[in-house]
C-alpha cells in the first residue's frame, strides 16, 4: 500500500470521527437545554441519537482495525489509529452521560417541579464549562494542538469544584425539604453525569496529547506525584503556595467566558462569572493572609521569610488583575470591532498560558531546596525561561494590538477602553514573569 493510501484512508477514519464528535456535541448541547428549560420533548430527542452514535463507534473501531490490518501503520500514524479508536469510545460514553440527563429531566418533569425552592444550584453554569472542556477537546484532536489538550485536563479541577459545591448545595435543600427528597436525588445524578463528561473529555485530550507527542500525561505526571508525596509534606508552605497559585489560574481561566458574554451582550451571564471570579479572588486572599500570619515564627525555612512573602504577593497579584479585568468589562459595553476583539481575546489566551507552569516551579523549586536534587532545579530554571519567554510573546501581541487600536477607531471612548483592557490583559504575564524571577532567585542561592 503507497503512502497516499494510507493517508486517505486515515482522512476517512478522522472523518469518521469528526461526525461523530459533531452528534454528541449536539446531544451535550441538547441535555444541557432540556435540563434548564425541564423541557422533556427536547430530552426524548436526545435519547433519540444513541443509537446513532452507536453505529458511528462500530464503524471506527471497523475502519481503525482494517487500516491495520492492511497497511501495518507505524509510529504516528498508529498512536493515531489507536487514540481514535479510544476517543469514539470515550465519545459514545459522553452520549450515554447526555441520554441519562434526558430521562432524569423527563422524571424531573413528571413531578410537575419547576426548580428547588430557596436553592442556589449553579447546574447550567458547570453543565457549559463540561461542554466548554469537550468542545476544547474535539478542536484539539481537529487542530493537533496539544497546548489546547493540556488547557483541557487543567482545566477539570473546575468542574470538580463545580460538582462538589452542587451536590453539598442540593444536599443542604433536601435537609430543608423533606418533600424534595426525590427531586434532588434526579438533581444530583444530573451533576454526577455533567462531571463525568469533563473527565470523558480529559480522556480525549490524553489521547491528542498521545497522537502528537507520544507521551501518556497520566505517566509522565507520575515523576510530579512522587515530588508532591516527599516534599509538600516537609516544606507545607510551598503546599500553600501551590494551592495559591491554582486559586489564581481559576480566576484567570474564567475571563475568556466573561469575554464571550461581554461579546454576545449577555449582562447576566457576566455578572454570573464575575461573582463567581471575585469569591475565587476572596479565597485566594484569605490564603494568602493564612500563610502570612500563621507561618510560626520559629520554622526553619530553606529561604528568606521575606522572599516568600515577596513571591506570595507577585502571585498574588495576578488574580487581582483578573478582578480589575472582569470590573472594567462590566463597567460599560462598547462595540468593539469584531476583529480587534478576537486579537484581544487570543491576547489573553497568549497572556494565560505563562501561568500553567506555576505550580509545577513551585513544586520543582521545593524539592530542590528541600533536597538539592540538581535536577529539578533545572527542571525549574527551564520553567522561569517558559514564563520569560510566553511573557515576551504577550507584551509583543500586545504591542501589535495597540498599534492596530490607533489605526482602526477614531471613536475616543473605545479606543481608550480597549488600550486599558489590553494594558489590563498585559498584567498577567508581567506578575508572573515577576514570580518566576523571585523564585529564581530563591533557588541561586
Amino acid at each position: 500500500m503507497t503512502r497516499v493510501t494510507l493517508e486517505k484512508e486515515l482522512q476517512i477514519l478522522k472523518n469518521l470521527l469528526l461526525d461523530m464528535a459533531k452528534i454528541v456535541n449536539d446531544m451535550v448541547n441538547g441535555a444541557i437545554l432540556a435540563i434548564d428549560k425541564l423541557n422533556p420533548e427536547l430530552a426524548k430527542k436526545v435519547i433519540e441519537f444513541d443509537e446513532q452514535v452507536d453505529y458511528y463507534e462500530n464503524m471506527v473501531s471497523q475502519t481503525a482495525l482494517e487500516i491495520i490490518a492492511l497497511q501495518q501503520p507505524v509510529a504516528k500514524d498508529l498512536r493515531f489509529i489507536i487514540t481514535a479508536i479510544d476517543i469514539a469510545r470515550n465519545l459514545e460514553r459522553v452520549a450515554d452521560q447526555s441520554v441519562n440527563i434526558a430521562f432524569r429531566v423527563i422524571d424531573i418533569y413528571k413531578t410537575r417541579e419547576k426548580n428547588i425552592p430557596q436553592c442556589k444550584v449553579t447546574i447550567i453554569e458547570m453543565a457549559n464549562e463540561a461542554l466548554y472542556m469537550l468542545q476544547s477537546a474535539i478542536n484539539a484532536f481537529v487542530t493537533e494542538n496539544t497546548k489546547k489538550a493540556y488547557s483541557v485536563i487543567e482545566y477539570d479541577d473546575i468542574v470538580d469544584r463545580f460538582q462538589k459545591d452542587n451536590i453539598e448545595q442540593i444536599k443542604d435543600c433536601m435537609k430543608g425539604n423533606p418533600e424534595l427528597l426525590e427531586i434532588g436525588i434526579d438533581y444530583i445524578i444530573v451533576v454526577q453525569n455533567l462531571e463525568r463528561v469533563g473527565d470523558l473529555a480529559t480522556n480525549i485530550a490524553e489521547g491528542v496529547i498521545f497522537t502528537i507527542e507520544g507521551k501518556i500525561p497520566k505517566i509522565e505526571s507520575e515523576k510530579v506525584e512522587k515530588i508532591k508525596e516527599t516534599v509538600l509534606k516537609e516544606l507545607p508552605v510551598f503546599d500553600l503556595l501551590k494551592k495559591h497559585a491554582h486559586l489564581v489560574l481559576e480566576c484567570v481561566e474564567r475571563l475568556s467566558l466573561a469575554f464571550e458574554a461581554y461579546n454576545k451582550k449577555n449582562s447576566k451571564r457576566l455578572e454570573e462569572i464575575a461573582k463567581h471570579i471575585f469569591e475565587i479572588e476572596k479565597e485566594a486572599d484569605q490564603l494568602k493572609r493564612n500563610i502570612r500570619g500563621h507561618l510560626p515564627k520559629g520554622i526553619i525555612l530553606p529561604v528568606e521569610r521575606f522572599e516568600l512573602f515577596m513571591y506570595l504577593k507577585e502571585q498574588d497579584a495576578i488574580a487581582d488583575v483578573a478582578e480589575e479585568i472582569i470590573n472594567w468589562l462590566s463597567f460599560k459595553h462598547l462595540e468593539i470591532p469584531e476583529m480587534l476583539f478576537k486579537d484581544i481575546e487570543a491576547l489573553l489566551t497568549k497572556s494565560t498560558e505563562s501561568l500553567k507552569f506555576l505550580k509545577n516551579l513551585i513544586l520543582y523549586s521545593a524539592d530542590f531546596l528541600l533536597n538539592r536534587t540538581e535536577e529539578s532545579r533545572n527542571q525549574a530554571k527551564e520553567i522561569v525561561r517558559n514564563i520569560r519567554y510566553s511573557q515576551y510573546l504577550a507584551e509583543e501581541f500586545g504591542n501589535k494590538i495597540k498599534k492596530d487600536i490607533f489605526t482602526h477607531l477614531d471613536n475616543s471612548l473605545i479606543l481608550f477602553y480597549t488600550l486599558k483592557l489590553v494594558d489590563l490583559i498585559l498584567g498577567i504575564p508581567h506578575h508572573a514573569e515577576n514570580t518566576a524571577d523571585l523564585m529564581r532567585a530563591m533557588i541561586a542561592k
